[in-house]
């Protein structure tokens, strides 16, 4: 863990910005601010920022709102431009590692070796039949434009990113941590997990076993999704929309589009795993947890739980913090923890450092 200070995560997202600070000096964290800023349609398509300057401006008036004083931040990213893949290499040591990732690179990924981020983690090894020690390395690469956008927004705001990262691996931190945090060192660590993060725009998917991702995909099919759809269909406004996704409406045309649309999504979000178990042949899986504003979709536990056939769990964030003077009610913390976890687990990078 870090020997201390506040870490900041900066969560940017189709309809909104959430921010999270985080105290880390102690053994168990503690959250000291948490702002959440509504954004205009428009500034963020699919996980990509249309409009640095608009970004700024709303950051500006966020640190503003909230009185943060701290400028360095760890932003999150989740769009079509970045690409997640699993490579397997004969086992080496690392500097051998780096070298063999840069010359084999391109054939994972679809992006030109010049115009990308590259970043890569060993999730795993293993022996093959032939006795061979082998490593998986799960290869992260992202368009460099696409980057400078968020970085631009940032220093917009007079923001400076100390990192940013797949907001995937931030779920990891603040909705699994605590499951691996007392084991002893002769117990049998749990099943995989899968996480399902619905944000306005897009939907994180993250396999975990012993708290390593080992399967990531991005599917560009969030909240904004079934609020369109809605209101195309019937001719609602977004309003109605949203009453109509939260379960409070008893048309029964309305009610039964949506279903339909659910059960397709979750038919995605199936294959995904399916295609992850195909290629990994890792079938233990235990659970899915579900968070991201776009997860209070009236039924979707409930189809997760039979197209999946997994229980499903709502994502709680908090559970892994100590909770500092907050400008929410606990009811209205408890309705926006699914919301958050992106934020939070940003926040929680710097307890590894």
């Amino acid at each position: 863990m870090a020997k201390g200070g506040v870490s900041i995560g900066l969560d940017i997202s189709a309809g909104s910005i959430k921010v999270a600070e985080v105290n880390i000096y102690r053994k168990e964290p503690v959250l000291t601010n948490l702002g959440i800023i509504m954004l205009p349609e428009g500034v963020m398509r699919d996980g990509e920022i249309d409009n640095p300057e608009t970004i700024s401006t709303y950051l500006r008036e966020l640190w503003k709102q909230n009185h943060i004083s701290k400028r360095k931040v760890i932003v999150g990213i989740a769009n079509q431009k970045v690409v997640v893949r699993p490579m397997d290499l004969p086992f080496m040591s690392e500097d051998e590692l780096e070298g063999a990732v840069k010359y084999q690179i391109q054939e994972f990924i679809p992006i030109p070796i010049d115009d990308a981020i590259i970043d890569y983690e060993v999730v795993d090894e293993y022996i093959t039949g032939e006795e061979e020690r082998m490593q998986t390395v799960l290869l992260a690469a992202a368009h460099r434009e696409m980057i400078t956008s968020f970085m631009e927004a940032c220093a917009g705001a007079g923001l400076t990113p100390e990192a940013v990262e797949l907001k995937a691996f931030a779920m990891v931190r603040s909705l699994i941590k605590k499951e691996y945090q007392f084991l002893e060192d002769e117990a049998e660590p749990p099943g995989g997990v899968c996480l399902v993060n619905i944000g306005g725009g897009i939907c994180n998917i993250c396999v975990v076993k012993e708290n390593t991702p080992r399967f990531v995909r991005i599917l560009m099919r969030g909240g904004d999704y079934f609020t369109k759809l809605l209101c195309d269909q019937l001719k609602i406004s977004p309003v109605e929309a949203e009453e109509i996704k939260r379960g409070r409406s008893t048309d029964k045309e309305a009610n039964d589009l949506l279903q339909r649309e659910i059960q397709s999504f979750v038919g995605e979000i199936r294959r995904s795993l399916e295609y992850f178990i195909s290629q990994s042949q890792e079938r233990d899986l235990n659970k899915v947890i579900l968070s991201g504003s776009g997860s209070k979709l009236i039924n979707l536990p409930l189809e997760l739980n039979r197209g999946l056939r997994l229980p499903v769990e709502i994502g709680r964030p908090l559970q892994n913090l100590q909770l500092g003077k907050l400008p929410y009610t606990p009811e209205e913390l408890a309705e926006l923890e699914p919301s958050i976890a992106c934020s939070i687990g940003l926040a929680l990078r710097e307890t590894e450092e």
